[in-house]
């Protein structure tokens, strides 16, 4: 109704939005949770579908002017059990999840395949940087984290809502679906028979950055049709999952497109 506030942290609408902060409670309804003005006008500007947008304050409500989404008023204590921050925006919205958009690969794309990645900040770090420089989009395999959780969709700052990803559930099918494509695959590791990123040269179509704790899968690393390595100096071991792809990303076709 005109002018309803939600106070109550019992009610239906705001316990289905908050249970859409869990992967099973997304799964089971199709929906997922934007947080903050800026990430909702993403979404929208990328052609999702809004359900309902709750807000706290005059303020907030006048940052969603113009949204096409029922607009429902919260207490900052509602507002701050569907949030996913501990210091909340005043805007939480439900989007609806879209049917399949696969990426479709093609010769002479450029991408970059996580295998088994958890962490989904790290994960939306390195969708950002993805889209920043370029790439067509992201491969996904094994167990992937979840693209529509509240992590990945901040750490992305809206990437995650525009970059083209799939999903395989094998190392070995997403090394197919890249070859059919007419493209190479590339992996980060630190083998005797790596080479220098610097001197790897341009042939790459897609670079496999793997599980932060584990890198790249064996079989993974024996799918790859080169494997190379950023050098590094002093005592350090390895770098974080998305230092490592920014500088694969930046090495293979950011540097280039930028003239550098």
């Amino acid at each position: 109704m005109p002018g309803e506030k939600i106070v109550s942290l019992k009610n239906e609408r705001i316990k289905a939005a908050a249970a859409l902060k869990t992967a099973s409670g997304r799964r089971e309804s199709g929906c997922f949770l934007l947080e903050g003005p800026k990430l909702v006008a993403e979404a929208v500007a990328a052609g999702y579908v809004l359900d309902e947008v709750f807000y706290c304050g005059e303020q907030a409500l006048r940052r969603c002017a113009g949204l096409q989404a029922r607009m429902t008023e919260v207490s900052d204590e509602v507002l701050s059990r569907m949030a996913d921050t501990v210091t909340p925006q005043g805007v939480v919205a439900v989007a609806r999840v879209p049917g399949r958009r696969e990426l479709c690969l093609r010769p002479g794309g450029r991408y970059v395949l996580l295998e088994q990645l958890q962490n989904a900040g790290n994960v939306g770090n390195i969708l950002r940087t993805a889209e920043a420089l370029g790439m067509d989009g992201a491969l996904f395999c094994g167990d992937a984290v979840d693209l529509f959780s509240p992590k990945v969709l901040r750490g992305s700052m809206g990437s995650a809502l525009r970059l083209p990803t799939v999903h395989y559930g094998s190392a070995r099918q997403a090394a197919q679906a890249l070859h059919d494509a007419g493209l190479c695959l590339w992996g980060a590791a630190l083998r005797e028979d790596a080479v220098p990123l610097s001197g790897a040269g341009e042939l790459c179509g897609a670079v496999a950055v793997g599980n932060e704790g584990h890198g790249l899968s064996g079989e993974m690393l024996d799918l790859c049709d080169k494997l190379v390595v950023i050098p590094m100096k002093g005592q350090t071991e390895s770098l974080s999952a998305p230092c490592a792809a920014a500088i694969l990303l930046w090495e293979l076709w950011g540097r280039r497109d930028a003239g550098c």
